[in-house]
């Protein structure tokens, strides 16, 4: 009897847990991976976007650093620092913002401060509208190879104002002082 119950519980055990009567217990258990790549991948995903949340959570440092310049320049600008610190030519932006209205305080149009448009000037909603127009501009200008001040006169200013260029340089020397 006692084997018969044996036997019979054996059988049972088997069957139900298959995986532990199979196991190997006698050495160190081994598990392969088959597409390793893609568990690496996974993992620098997730520690890049732990990254991001992060830097999500860090306000930019040269956004107050911004603001406190133009504010000191009496720039209506001053409030949208985080936009213009968001456009790729920032710097250009400001800087011709001085030579053409001294820190967009005189608007040739709505939030126009840098005669876009020349003789037909363009109208704007807001200065973040406006600064992603005017870096489109620059851009264009960079992409034809006038990425400078003293290049970029005559096509933007329309002639030979060596004021401009002094006032664009200064301007854009004064971010630079300031890390931005």
């Amino acid at each position: 009897d006692r084997l018969f119950v044996a036997v019979c519980l054996v059988a049972t055990l088997t069957f139900t847990f298959p995986h532990m009567a199979t196991a190997n217990t006698t050495g160190p258990m081994i598990f392969e991976v088959e597409n390793l790549g893609a568990v690496q991948a996974a993992k620098t995903e997730a520690v890049q976007t732990e990254t991001e949340v992060a830097l999500e959570l860090v306000p930019d440092p040269r956004i107050e650093v911004l603001r406190s310049y133009l504010a000191s320049k009496n720039s209506p600008m001053a409030d949208y620092a985080e936009s213009l610190l968001a456009q790729k030519n920032y710097q250009f932006i400001i800087g011709i913002s001085f030579a053409e209205s001294n820190f967009c305080k005189y608007n040739i149009r709505p939030h126009n401060c840098w005669g876009i448009g020349g003789g037909y000037p363009e109208v704007y909603p807001d200065y973040p509208a406006a600064f992603e127009r005017a870096n489109s501009l620059i851009q264009r200008y960079h992409d034809r190879g006038m990425t400078t001040p003293p290049l970029m006169r005559t096509t933007w200013v329309g002639w030979h104002n060596q004021n401009w260029i002094i006032a664009v340089e200064q301007a854009m020397a004064e971010l630079g002082a300031l890390g931005l």
